[in-house]
């Protein structure tokens, strides 16, 4: 299954430690609830996330596993973004990266993680490989869903690796 970052538009009242178990994922790591239509989710690349970490740190979440806030996204668990000026940042995160991307050429190649070969004497940096469009518009749906988190006194949910 592919590691993928799922992104979801809530109530702020249905969070809570157990929201993972309203969910369930299918063999493509796609969500499905009832209810949920592909205006109110998004999809990220675990690499991709990774590639853009730094600029997610600035925003302030909360973990509803265990009540802690902290900094940009619980990789593998549960973040919630629901503070008004944090939703807006993640809109302008997003579409600073919209605006960066929609100057690539149709195949973004960007550089992910240092690898070792086999025998330990070489390394190279892998190439992470999108689909312009298709990562724009992913992209794109986020930043619609924090505005209409926004909008609406909602949160956005995500659902890491």
């Amino acid at each position: 299954m592919p590691m993928i970052h799922n992104f979801v538009i809530e109530n702020k009242s249905d969070v809570n430690e157990d929201i993972y178990t309203s969910y369930s994922w299918d063999r493509n790591g796609k969500i499905h609830k009832n209810g949920l239509t592909r205006d109110n989710q998004a999809h990220l690349d675990d690499n991709f996330i990774s590639y853009i970490h730094d600029s997610l740190q600035w925003l302030e979440t909360r973990n509803p596993s265990t009540g802690e806030r902290s900094k940009g996204l619980n990789n593998y668990g549960i973040t919630v973004i629901e503070d008004q000026q944090v939703l807006q940042r993640l809109h302008q995160i997003m579409n600073a990266w919209i605006d960066l991307f929609s100057s690539a050429p149709e195949t973004i190649i960007l550089r992910g993680d240092y690898c070792i070969d086999d025998g330990g004497k070489k390394g190279y940096y892998e190439k992470l490989l999108y689909n312009k469009v298709d990562l724009i518009t992913e992209l794109r749906k986020l930043a619609r869903m924090a505005v209409h988190a926004f909008e609406h006194g909602k949160c956005i949910v995500h659902l890491g690796i």
